[in-house]
């Protein structure tokens, strides 16, 4: 499990303080931890506008907050996870980025956990996040395979098509890399079930295959506690989640759902 100490930590302060703390985290490790955010929407939308736009989610706007198109919930509901709908499901998320397909690309996304939900369960039950630099898959990726590597990741820079149609690079270079892994990486949850059932003799089905599976071996658990806002830099971490108990029923009770909560947005 990651510790949350190792995080670099922004405590709410002044605004421009906490604006200032948090840009200088993002700057020197790609990601920054506010704990005790308060969870009102306005302001929440209104700290993350200084670190670029809150961006509509382009889709149908199933899950998305009432108050905000902008604000992504992850939240298990029965009826939604029933209809397969990737916001409601109680089972595990495999590591990716956020969803758009936006160029260019949007800088930041932001996880924010409004309730942690039942903490109790066994381990990969509770709901833990997942963190993932995209440069520690790599550098796996090679150690693994030293000779196949420089081939997979052709295949991810090429254009991969995507559902819908668009055809977009998987992995892409940064205007300033830190190091020889330190590639941008656009990962969509549901690309690689995509490629698998339209396209399973494609070049780039393997190569996200093998960047999806590593993704998931170097993982770091964190587990977010209630208030707890993280920002992340949209090139060089993914994230996803272990699997969460979304009912249950305890004896002389009724049954009832789990209230994990957690709210993301990603930020052009």
């Amino acid at each position: 499990m990651m510790n949350l100490d190792t995080l670099p930590v922004a405590p709410i302060a002044t605004n421009s303080d906490q604006v200032e703390a948090v840009t200088a985290a993002l700057a020197a490790h790609s990601l920054a931890l506010v704990p005790r955010f308060p969870a009102e929407t306005d302001r929440f939308l209104d700290f993350l506008s200084n670190f670029g736009e809150p961006l509509h989610y382009y889709g149908d706007g199933t899950g998305t907050h009432p108050s905000s198109g902008a604000i992504w919930r992850i939240k298990y509901d029965p009826a939604q996870a029933a209809r397969r709908e990737i916001h409601a499901v109680d089972g595990p998320l495999m590591p990716h980025s956020s969803q758009s397909l936006r160029d260019p690309r949007p800088p930041y996304f932001c996880m924010f956990m409004i309730d942690h939900g039942w903490l109790d369960m066994p381990t990969g039950k509770s709901g833990a996040s997942l963190l993932v630099r995209w440069s520690d898959v790599l550098e796996r990726m090679h150690t693994v395979d030293p000779g196949g590597y420089a081939e997979i990741v052709a295949a991810l820079e090429a254009s991969v098509p995507h559902p819908g149609g668009i055809a977009r690079p998987v992995v892409y270079r940064l205007t300033s890399p830190r190091g020889p892994y330190d590639l941008g990486v656009r990962l969509k949850s549901d690309l690689l079930e995509h490629l698998r059932s339209q396209l399973p003799e494609h070049p780039s089905t393997r190569a996200v295959e093998l960047l999806s599976t590593t993704a998931l071996e170097v993982a770091q658990r964190i587990q977010l506690r209630s208030g707890d806002l993280l920002l992340l830099d949209n090139d060089r971490w993914g994230h996803g989640r272990e699997s969460v108990v979304g009912r249950r029923r305890r004896a002389g009770r009724e049954p009832e759902l789990n209230p994990r909560e957690l709210w993301s947005v990603t930020l052009g």
